[in-house]
């Protein structure tokens, strides 16, 4: 009896775990689903600004260079072109 019990439990294992194999794709894509459910939303609808849009004209800058008041980078471009980087400090 215990024989078949175990012979009955073992084959069905089997049967799941070749299962399981054969659609691991659409399990793990169930699973990972099912962990990220919350991680996106539709539609941004709160009032945080997170300040310029892409493609928008940075603004006016105020930089001491060399004793000397900056205004504009385009001075800086060379004939090599010029990468500008800014950070945005966060608001605590």
């Amino acid at each position: 009896m215990f024989k078949k019990v175990l012979l009955i439990s073992g084959s069905l294992l089997l049967v799941l775990a070749g299962s399981a194999y054969l659609l691991r794709a659409q399990l793990w894509e169930v699973v990972v689903d099912h962990f990220s459910k919350d991680t996106f939303i539709a539609a941004d609808t709160d009032d945080f600004d997170p300040g310029l849009t892409l493609g928008s004209k940075f603004p006016t800058i105020k930089a001491l260079y060399k004793g000397e008041e900056v205004n504009d980078i385009r001075n800086f471009a060379r004939d090599k072109g010029m990468l500008f980087v800014a950070n945005r400090s966060a608001d605590w």
